[in-house]
């Protein structure tokens, strides 16, 4: 489908008005998205009084929804589509309705050729908990041990607390962009500044609370984790209000100066000039009109904080004006994936507690041969902790806020290449990266793409060593190593010969998978166990 907006030019006098040219977001394409084509008009030039107005810079707004739907009356397949001005370029990704791949009901409903083997790996993983229970009888004369449960029990209450005020910090986002709203400073650039401000202090301050409390790692983990995600949640919702509001009060301003211009010009007849202008203007109040209505909503009406908490239930880290929904809640579906989230989570803690602490501690016990060890037990991990996130607690979030969109993940254990792999496996956050800063540090930085790939796996790394820093206490990097050491790999994924043979691509995907988890188990848990203990057994 493609987007008809017009392109409008801004007069020159208008751009000496406003000099200051924040980036706008060029749209990109990934694996579910195609891009459409702009339609353009040229204008001639408008002047407009001397009164001056508010700056209006390009747009740093997230995607507009729409809903599309094809031909056979099914939902079509997403897209990206770009509008293109001379005030805004903006990025526009389509939501809609679906369910996550591995949702039991869409694979019977698909009549997916595999889903024989999903009922084979849960009936494998029912004699994996009867198994390893009647080990522990054998061994230690219970069925399950309690020792993991009591250190992530430890301080409950008080983290427990502590998540709700630290989620409850981030309301005061909705009084940032009220203050936007009603004109207090402009968002360009001061309420940049203001903003990245007050981002960077919420989690400095989270993170001293979490080494003031000195919690276990799971606990530490988890609040630190949750912080981020907290945060990406405020940065998307903050540059979204900050966009719409510097359009709303452009907006204001037109509409004002419109009758003053027609009082102005009482004309019997106007020239070809004062036609173009008047056009223009009328043009550019439609344009602003049409962006910050979305749906059933419009900015800033929608700015009110029963708005921002549906937003902190709905499962996605880019913030809307409006999402597709879903026409009721199901209390049996909630039920269905709380007892799928509890029933993983046994597994979870069975493998933990059985096959790797007493795995990666083992003193006597070589390096490389704890690595071999670990490699299924990780492995295993890993996957029940894929689906405890992206396939229970995000449908079952889902499902509570009525968000229709459930492609929380593609088929990444496709992979031929790590990109795919990091465009696939967690989209929410890709969707986020994408946004708000690949496609950003092209534009405000004048990045090359492979630049802007660069500093997007350089932040992500970064937060995902900071996790392990506060864990473990101290500063290693290897996790920030193992995870920069994918662009390496992505380029030997792209060669023609890997191309040519997408299983070898997959192999190499695999290999590292396996072998990845398990080598920073023995970094980072070996030494932490030394520490702890001094060297002594």
């Amino acid at each position: 489908m493609a987007d008809t907006t017009p392109t409008v030019q801004l007069p020159p006098l208008q751009q000496q008005l406003s000099p200051l040219k924040p980036p706008s977001v060029i749209a990109d394409t990934t694996t579910t998205t195609t891009t459409t084509t702009v339609v353009e008009t040229s204008t001639a030039t408008l002047k407009l009084p001397s009164l001056e107005p508010p700056h209006l810079q390009k747009s740093h707004s997230s995607p507009a929804l729409t809903t599309l739907s094809s031909a056979n009356g099914k939902p079509a397949a997403a897209t990206t589509t770009t509008t293109t001005t001379t005030r805004t370029k903006i990025r526009r990704m389509q939501f809609r309705p679906r369910m996550s791949p591995l949702d039991y009901a869409n694979l019977e409903s698909n009549k997916e050729s595999f889903r024989g083997f999903f009922t084979l790996f849960w009936i494998a993983m029912g004699f994996y908990v009867i198994l390893t229970m009647i080990r522990n009888v054998e061994l230690e004369g219970t069925l399950l041990s309690l020792s993991l449960f009591s250190l992530f029990s430890k301080d409950a209450v008080a983290l427990m607390i502590s998540d709700f005020f630290m989620v409850g910090l981030t309301l005061g986002a909705v009084v940032y962009a009220k203050l936007l709203v009603w004109g207090w400073f402009r968002y360009y650039y001061f309420g940049m500044v203001l903003q990245h401000s007050l981002q960077t202090l919420f989690l400095g301050m989270n993170i001293y609370w979490t080494f003031f409390r000195d919690w276990p790692w799971v606990q530490s983990g988890f609040f630190v984790l949750h912080t981020i995600v907290m945060m990406m949640k405020m940065h998307s919702y903050t540059s979204l209000c900050g966009d719409l509001s510097v359009k709303y009060h452009r907006l204001t301003y037109l509409k004002r100066e419109l009758p003053r211009w027609i009082a102005e010009h009482k004309h019997e007849t106007y020239s070809e000039k004062e036609k173009a202008e008047l056009g223009d203007m009328e043009e550019e109040i439609k344009e602003l009109e049409e962006e910050l209505v979305q749906g059933q909503h419009r900015f800033p009406e929608i700015v009110t904080f029963v708005n921002y908490f549906d937003y902190l239930l709905v499962p996605s880290l880019v913030y809307q004006l409006e999402y597709p929904r879903t026409d009721r809640i199901r209390p049996w579906y909630i039920f269905e994936k709380s007892v799928a989230t509890l029933g993983t989570f046994l597994l979870l803690y069975l493998t933990t507690e059985r096959y790797i602490l007493p795995t990666v501690f083992k003193p006597d016990m070589a390096s490389w041969r704890v690595i071999i060890e670990l490699l299924f037990p990780f492995m295993i991990n890993y996957l029940l902790i894929f689906y405890i996130i992206f396939e229970c607690i995000c449908n079952a979030f889902a499902e509570v806020s009525r968000f229709a969109d459930r492609s929380f993940y593609d088929d990444w254990w496709n992979s031929v290449t790590y990109d795919e792999f990091a465009r696939k496996w967690n989209k929410p956050v890709h969707h986020f990266l994408l946004r708000h800063v690949y496609a950003s540090s092209i534009e405000t930085y004048n990045l090359s793409k492979p630049n802007a790939t660069f500093l997007t796996f350089f932040l992500s790394s970064c937060l995902h060593e900071l996790v392990l820093v506060i864990v473990t206490r101290k500063i290693r990097m290897y996790l920030f190593i193992f995870q920069m050491l994918q662009l390496p790999l992505i380029w030997i994924g792209r060669l023609k010969f890997i191309q040519a043979r997408p299983w070898l691509g997959n192999v190499i995907f695999w290999v590292g998978m396996f072998c990845g988890p398990p080598l920073l188990g023995v970094l980072y848990c070996r030494e932490v166990f030394w520490d702890v203990t001094n060297g002594e057994v």
